[in-house]
């Protein structure tokens, strides 16, 4: 075949990975031959992560009636002040499309917010969604983000690219949570909640603060005697009756009450810190008898830590495909 008679293969390529004319005259058979693409890649902000995986951020505030702060160079927004309790620099914000993406608090001053990115001129009154429960810190995702966008070019993902960045994201911060995070411990205790009824000595009713669960006291004393319920009094709901009132009545009610328990986050050992980091698999077989389970670990040939997560493996799946890239033949 004559050069003359060759198709347009420099449009094809083009098309295809997305690489300027520029590379054609120099390079172009060799950028064809050996897979290499080239060009820059779209913006990729937190918002679009979360969008996809909105379980990585929590759930958020939402907080009403704010405002750019007039005169400055738009970094600042006001908040109502009951709002700003409990806020935090590094919690990431969203505004329904009000504000630029990717905005994270990087100061806290009174109800004034000092934002990362410019919230523009208009100090109209809008409305904001604060992440301030995330389970994995902000900073983390942000980091594997700018991770994604050096390691996947849009150039060879082309539309499967902004999927492809939410697999890799998604990717580390599971393994971010498995080995890194950590959580505060919630357990239900029982405790036994007292106090004095309120009430004049001699006289009837007896009031409570609360009715007790169920309608029972564990125990209720006159004087440090312990009372007999129906025989020496009755309650009913929070109102308790003395059958036979006495003017030196010292009554004190106990009863027991069931309350969530937080611990703090306590530094683990290094048998612990080993557990998390662990590698697992897909159970293959159990057997009842002596208890017997057996685990066959997941793995995509040459993709190693790719493995460990379902996104890892969608990802090294679709990546095999992307990667194959085309073929000219002559």
């Amino acid at each position: 075949m004559s050069s003359g008679s060759w198709p347009n293969f420099n449009q094809w390529l083009q098309t295809a990975w997305g690489a300027g004319a520029e590379y054609w005259q120099s390079c172009g058979f060799y950028y064809g031959a050996t897979n290499l693409v080239f060009g820059q890649n779209p913006p990729y902000y937190l918002d679009n992560f979360l969008l996809v995986h909105p379980k990585f951020f929590g759930v958020p505030v939402s907080i009403p009636n704010c405002s750019v702060v007039a005169g400055t160079n738009g970094n600042q927004v006001t908040v109502p002040q009951p709002y700003s309790i409990g806020l935090m620099p590094g919690m990431f914000l969203t505004s329904g499309g009000v504000l630029p993406p990717g905005i994270v608090i990087t100061a806290v001053n009174g109800n004034v917010l000092t934002l990362s990115v410019s919230a523009g001129a208009s100090n109209a009154n809008f409305g904001i969604q604060i992440y301030t429960t995330s389970p994995i810190p902000t900073f983390v995702i942000a980091l594997y983000i700018r991770l994604a966008n050096a390691s996947l070019q849009q150039a060879r993902w082309e539309e499967q690219w902004w999927v492809a960045m939410g697999w890799f994201v998604a990717h580390y911060v599971t393994l971010y949570a498995r080995s890194d995070a950590q959580e505060l411990g919630q357990a239900l205790a029982t405790i036994i909640h007292g106090e004095t009824p309120q009430g004049t000595a001699g006289l009837a009713p007896y009031q409570l603060s609360t009715p007790p669960p169920g309608g029972v006291l564990q125990a209720l004393t006159n004087n440090g005697v312990f009372l007999t319920p129906i025989i020496d009094y009755t309650i009913t709901g929070a109102i308790i009756t003395i059958n036979n009132p006495q003017t030196s009545d010292k009554l004190y009610a106990t009863w027991p009450v069931t309350a969530v328990m937080q611990g703090q986050p306590v530094a683990l050992t290094g048998v612990q810190l080993a557990a998390q980091a662990l590698a697992g698999g897909i159970q293959t077989s159990k057997s009842v008898g002596d208890v017997s389970v057996s685990y066959q670990a997941l793995v995509l040939e040459d993709w190693a830590a790719w493995n460990l997560t379902l996104y890892g493996q969608t990802l090294a799946t679709m990546a095999k495909v992307v990667g194959a890239g085309p073929m000219c033949f002559w």
